[in-house]
């Protein structure tokens, strides 16, 4: 299980981006995990399974976008 933070870290972050690919939720951690392409996966199932991020291909890519559950929830961080 992924420390919180990290997760509402990025949760945030996407909300920011409004889109990101794998790669920049890995750069974004960079400076603030060890070993970021280790947890990287950890950190998307997670917010995956608790429906506050999906995947959508807009690219012809896997993005992560931030779902209206995932808004309430930076709107209540922040």
């Amino acid at each position: 299980m992924m420390d919180d933070g990290v997760e509402k870290k990025v949760l945030e972050e996407i909300a920011h981006r409004e889109l990101m690919k794998k790669d920049e939720v890995i750069q974004f951690l960079e400076d603030k995990v060890d070993n970021p392409k280790n947890i990287v996966n950890s950190i998307i199932n997670s917010l995956v399974k608790k429906e506050l991020v999906t995947f959508v291909t807009p690219i012809g890519e896997s993005c992560l976008v931030i779902t209206q559950k995932g808004m309430r929830c930076c709107n209540n961080i922040l």
